[in-house]
């Protein structure tokens, strides 16, 4: 793997928190686009995307300390760090930032939430973009194979499930973006349509990881596995209604 891109004697260039970097700049020129695609006024969104973000970054370090495991590599892991230190678990990143968006919207009702939808193809399409500086990284790899596709890391081949991930959020992106210029779906529904189909991706895709650091329960089941059960089950409620009023 690529965990170093660049490195001299005054600068080096690490690939995880440049991929970080560039999924949030990407999120946020793509927000922006279709702001304008939409005719969405943007009055309240600087506040809303920035606020996300910084609580965002505060809750996947604090699952990625809540849920980490001791491990046979979790010494990588802290040697690949940056700013606090550890990796970052993506459900507490969506947990925390969806409740500063809530906040925001409808408490202090600076943006309206029913236009929130257009977060969610941009935060796809980050994301996928985030998981390629997994890949360089060597983080979050998965369980050994005797695929021709696997990659050799630590010390064994192994499924590429970074990019099994970022495949599936294209796909994922693609989907809402498609419902999203179409005008005929309700906003909420599309939010809904957002979750469900990452928790299912991301139920399947824990399978293949390989990295105990995050964290494994009764048999087996992840962290991750846990709250996407979770939040299956709690949103097919509202999507069951959602689909009642068309």
């Amino acid at each position: 793997m690529y965990p170093i891109i660049f490195d001299s004697a005054s600068f080096t260039l690490y690939s995880y928190p440049l991929f970080m970097g560039l999924s949030w700049g990407l999120a946020y020129r793509l927000s922006q686009h279709f702001l304008e695609k939409l005719a969405i006024s943007g009055k309240g969104f600087m506040g809303l995307f920035w606020g996300i973000f910084l609580f965002s970054w505060i809750g996947s370090k604090a699952f990625f300390l809540a849920f980490s495991s001791g491990g046979e590599l979790i010494q990588h892991s802290r040697s690949l760090s940056f700013w606090l230190g550890g990796g970052f678990v993506f459900y507490g990143g969506l947990i925390f930032g969806a409740l500063y968006l809530l906040f925001y919207c409808l408490i202090l009702k600076k943006f309206p939430f029913r236009k929130t939808y257009i977060l969610l193809a941009p935060l796809s399409f980050g994301h996928a973009l985030g998981r390629i500086g997994c890949f360089l990284a060597g983080c979050c790899f998965g369980v050994k194979t005797h695929l021709p596709w696997g990659v050799y890391l630590h010390g064994q081949h192994r499924h590429p499930v970074q990019l099994y991930e970022t495949v599936g959020l294209l796909f994922i992106g693609g989907i809402i973006t498609k419902l999203m210029l179409s005008s005929r779906t309700d906003g909420r529904k599309l939010i809904v349509i957002y979750i469900l189909s990452y928790a299912l991706l991301r139920f399947v895709l824990e399978f293949f990881r390989g990295d105990i650091i995050r964290g494994l329960y009764i048999g087996g089941v992840s962290s991750s596995q846990l709250i996407s059960i979770v939040l299956f089950l709690i949103l097919l409620i509202p999507l069951k209604r959602l689909n009642s009023h068309k």
